[in-house]
């Protein structure tokens, strides 16, 4: 069970702050998006905005990871100029390694950050990243295979 309990449980992705970053010395955050980041399917809000601000002004690097097509996550990561990867199939590594490579970031000072036990916290915990669980957002717009992903999850929260 230890490979789907998370480092950091977090209520929002806001809440890391400059302070937070500092103090566990997070340097790249590869971050999942539908339901961490941004209601399924649609773009970061005004608060995604001020978070990506804050991560650049802090000279953090966000690097979107997510299973869902490339051009949902172009749709995301381009208004903001991030770096965002489609079809990563999480848990697996492989084309994850590839992407940490491309960035220049080391797993050291990385934060592996997400809403699922299954795909984010297990691919994170298997990258040898801290790995950060948020409460995911907008999950009445969630797919029904992530719906029934969840209760198994919860299962998994009562053995931690």
């Amino acid at each position: 069970m230890k490979y789907f309990k998370p480092d950091f449980a977090l209520h929002h992705f806001s809440d890391i702050t400059p302070k937070w970053l500092h103090r566990y010395g997070i340097k790249n955050i590869f971050s999942d998006l539908d339901s961490t980041l941004a209601i399924h399917d649609q773009l970061g809000d005004e608060e995604v905005i001020r978070w990506v601000d804050m991560l650049k002004q802090e000279e953090v690097t966000l690097v979107i990871i997510s299973n869902n097509s490339q051009e949902r996550v172009h749709r995301f990561c381009d208004p903001l100029q991030i770096k965002g990867f489609g079809r990563c199939n999480k848990p697996a590594t492989g084309k994850i390694e590839e992407h940490i490579k491309s960035v220049g970031a080391k797993v050291e000072t990385s934060l592996f950050l997400g809403d699922q036990l299954l795909t984010d916290v297990w691919c994170g915990k298997r990258l040898g990243m801290k790995t950060g669980l948020v409460t995911p957002v907008g999950i009445e717009h969630e797919p029904i295979q992530i719906r029934f992903k969840r209760q198994l999850e919860s299962l998994i929260r009562k053995n931690w």
